[in-house]
């Protein structure tokens, strides 16, 4: 059940004007993956409105490898220039990406050009309307923050080879400061279809079960908001990366629902401080069979390393 007041509207399809925090930020994300060949990728605009300047870019992996360099195709930038306007809801961002809104809060046409490599040709339509993250809730207590599921459609040429991409993924949009110190750890993990979303936070502290604090699930035609949860991770044992995740949540009106999922896929993507692993989900969630993604944010300093003896 979303706030009123938090609702999201026609205008934050469009870049907010920047107030007077040098770290504010706005960003653009969508996810999306192709199952049978374990592949997924984001589209990914960050906005630094007070500095002028726009990162981000796109990137896919699938199972052949977990450093952004050796996947399918790595495109990460830091200080462009700031996003054109193209009219009311449409965007073009430099690092290749473009969006255009067709229905306000729910349906896009995305494009990606790198230049070189890649064309992107996608639609996403929502399943659902944005769902806010309630303000003053980790990781982003002083920003806007919405995430909604919806269908993604369309292609992808890459070096010639055209990949067709259907599938149900999770896209945000936030504005707000956001700094590149003092990452703590975070748990994002999703998994969409046409009749259920789910959508999990959880804050992970040393090892063993995890509280989920925020998220939610739209199931049986109704959106509720997690009250309450549990989610168990298991990790490669040298690797640490993430092999398997259970969960159990329970919603505003009082149902309960559980999963498990298995890693498919991976990508090591790091920031400046703090790294991001990015998985590729199978998922069974009260016994139906869907896909999504987890996101493992680590600062780097507490991230494990090797011993000496290995």
């Amino acid at each position: 059940m979303i706030d009123t007041e938090d609702r999201f509207t026609p205008a934050d399809d469009d870049l907010h004007r920047p107030g007077d925090d040098f770290y504010e930020t706005e960003t653009f994300w969508y996810s999306f993956f192709v199952p049978e060949r374990d592949l997924g990728g984001w589209l990914y605009a960050s906005v630094r409105g007070t500095l002028g300047s726009t990162g981000g870019g796109m990137w896919i992996w699938d199972r052949t490898a977990t450093d952004p360099w050796s996947g399918p195709f790595f495109e990460q930038f830091a200080h462009l220039k700031p996003p054109v306007p193209r009219g009311p809801g449409a965007l073009a961002f430099p690092p290749g990406l473009s969006v255009r809104t067709l229905r306000p809060g729910m349906s896009y046409d995305l494009r990606y050009e790198d230049r070189d490599r890649v064309q992107v040709r996608f639609r996403f339509d929502a399943v659902e309307e944005p769902v806010p993250l309630r303000r003053g809730e980790p990781p982003y207590p002083k920003a806007s923050h919405y995430d909604q599921t919806g269908r993604i459609t369309g292609h992808i040429l890459l070096d010639g080879e055209r990949i067709d991409v259907d599938c149900h993924a999770m896209r945000d949009r936030s504005w707000g400061p956001r700094h590149e110190r003092g990452y703590r750890r975070v748990g994002y993990t999703w998994a969409a279809s046409p009749d259920l979303s789910l959508l999990t936070y959880t804050a992970p502290s040393g090892t063993g079960p995890e509280r989920v604090y925020s998220g939610y699930v739209r199931r049986d035609g109704r959106l509720a908001r997690i009250v309450d949860g549990r989610r168990e991770v298991e990790r490669h044992p040298t690797e640490n990366w993430v092999t398997a995740i259970s969960l159990e949540v329970r919603d505003e009106l009082g149902r309960v629902t559980t999963g498990h999922a298995e890693g498919t896929s991976r990508l090591f993507l790091p920031g400046a401080t703090s790294l991001c692993l990015c998985t590729c989900l199978r998922w069974t969630v009260d016994g139906r069979s869907l896909y999504g993604e987890d996101q493992d944010v680590w600062p780097i300093k507490e991230w494990p390393r090797p011993s000496a003896a290995s």
